[in-house]
């Protein structure tokens, strides 16, 4: 038995040094993004870029199209309850970043599929809940506490635990490291954020997207000095997407006391008023992102 338990160990160990080497010298098996979230990317990186040209290459892709057309019906957008049928007035009416943003979702769900995972399928449903959760809450308080683009929140939202998708993978094809789920745990509290930084400059994202990735969870971080960044949008996002739920990591802590709330300018008193107000606007674009 003491044998089994160290030779577990020892393979932990392993794994541990293995991608702390890979970070290092920058040789970390990154995933790539696919084909048309690139273009998409690369044409909205244009200011120039006319939704016509968006069009063209978003029709290329049947999943997004559709996408972007069901999202232009819910209730996040059709506030005049007319009926969308045809893809360049979803893109009018959801906006440009907000096709990215589709894009960039539909990306990841593909990279990261649950059904790739032989052991680790239920953690990847799992994280990919909570990423459209904490971006539909990002989406919301950027609009009502801020002067911070909303579109550009809700994709540090769904990007923001990137790290844990790439883990999830990783680790998934040596399970034998983690017969214990503290273990699995461990692994992607030490590493996930900073390999979330690296998988996000890989991919261009601005050093803002990626200081999200990297910062989401240092919820203590004193600066007075400054007003709310993107950052400051995840990190309260991220709290409140636990709100009710029996498992959260963050149990005891008042919220009104952490600076990016203050930030944000809520105190206890808009905190839930906040989230009970934009529940059905929450609710919708977490439907209309999955």
């Amino acid at each position: 038995m003491e044998n089994t338990q160290s030779n577990t160990i020892d393979h932990e160990m392993a794994f541990f040094k293995r991608l702390c080497t890979d970070i290092a010298i920058g040789k970390v098996e990154l995933p790539v993004l696919p084909k048309a979230a690139l273009r998409i990317k690369k044409i909205l990186d244009d200011p120039e870029c006319s939704v016509d040209k968006v069009v063209s290459v978003i029709s290329t892709e049947p999943i997004l199209s559709a996408s972007l057309i069901r999202m232009a019906n819910s209730a996040a957008f059709d506030r005049r309850n007319k009926v969308v049928t045809d893809l360049k007035t979803a893109v009018t009416r959801v906006g440009l970043d907000i096709a990215r943003n589709t894009s960039v979702s539909i990306a990841i769900k593909q990279m990261f599929d649950p059904r790739k995972a032989k052991h680790l399928k239920s953690h990847l449903e799992t994280l990919w809940k909570h990423s459209l959760k904490v971006a539909a809450i990002a989406y919301v308080l950027a609009a009502k506490t801020t002067n911070i683009n909303p579109d550009e929140a809700m994709l540090a939202g769904l990007v923001h635990d990137i790290g844990k998708f790439y883990i999830l993978i990783r680790s998934d094809r040596n399970t034998e490291l983690f017969q214990d789920e503290a273990s699995l745990q461990e692994l992607m509290q030490l590493w996930h954020t900073g390999v979330g930084k690296v998988i996000l400059e890989n991919w261009g994202f601005s050093e803002a997207m990626a200081l999200v990735a990297d910062e989401h969870e240092v919820i203590n971080h004193e600066s007075y000095m400054r007003g709310a960044n993107l950052t400051d949008i995840v990190v309260v996002a991220n709290l409140l997407s636990y709100v009710g739920e029996s498992t959260s990591p963050y149990k005891g802590i008042k919220f009104s006391a952490v600076p990016s709330f203050e930030r944000l300018g809520m105190n206890t008193e808009n905190i839930m008023n906040v989230l009970t107000k934009s529940k059905e606007q929450i609710d919708s674009m977490i439907q209309v992102l999955h």
